[in-house]
């Protein structure tokens, strides 16, 4: 099961953690922790709706009640540098 957009945006939706996931080429998936549930944000397809920009999660939640935040980037850095792919280099950002 996952979180659709539409049930989401309501001033009694409290979610407790919304995490943005942000991909090369301007690719971002919005996971939220609602519900009791840490799900990805789907569309009308069941498939993970994704978004062109933080901003644009963040607009499309504008009417949520969200505790906290934050964007994460997986870096494929060392990979492409020959190093070990097991070390994890995730940046996290927390966001207003």
């Amino acid at each position: 099961m996952a979180h659709k957009l539409e049930h989401l945006n309501f001033n009694d939706v409290e979610i407790n953690q919304l995490t943005i996931h942000s991909f090369e080429m301007g690719v971002y998936l919005a996971e939220v922790d609602f519900d009791g549930r840490n799900e990805f944000i789907v569309g009308a397809d069941n498939r993970p709706r994704s978004f062109s920009s933080v901003g644009q999660v963040q607009q499309q939640l504008s009417n949520a009640r969200i505790k906290s935040s934050v964007l994460v980037h997986q870096s494929a850095y060392d990979e492409m540098i020959g190093l070990s792919d097991k070390s994890d280099n995730k940046l996290i950002v927390p966001l207003k």
